[in-house]
C-alpha cells in the first residue's frame, strides 16, 4: 500500500468525502438516467447512449464504494464520452 491509497482511504472516511461519495453516486446516476432517456428519442445510435448510460451508472457506484484514482477516470472519461456520442449519432 503506497502513501496516496491511505491518503485516499483517510479522505473517503472523513465526513467530506464521505458526502462527496454521496454526491458522486447521485450524480452519476442522475445523468445516467438522463442520458438513457435520450436515447429513445435518437433516431441512430441509440445502442451507444444506452451503454454510455449503463457505463457511467456502474462506474459512478463502484467510484463512490471506494473511490481510487483509476475508479475516478473512468467516471471521467464516460462522462467525457456521452456528448462526443450524442454529436456522433
Amino acid at each position: 500500500m503506497t502513501a496516496l491509497t491511505q491518503t485516499a482511504e483517510a479522505w473517503a472516511t472523513h465526513p467530506a468525502g464521505k458526502a462527496a461519495r454521496i454526491f458522486i453516486a447521485c450524480a452519476g446516476l442522475a445523468t445516467a438516467t438522463l442520458v438513457m432517456m435520450t436515447a429513445s428519442v435518437v433516431d441512430s445510435g441509440s445502442w451507444a447512449l444506452v451503454l454510455l448510460g449503463v457505463a457511467l451508472a456502474a462506474s459512478s457506484v463502484r467510484a463512490a464504494r471506494l473511490p481510487t484514482t483509476g475508479r475516478l477516470a473512468l467516471v471521467a472519461a464516460a462522462l467525457i464520452a456521452i456528448p462526443i456520442a450524442i454529436r456522433m449519432f
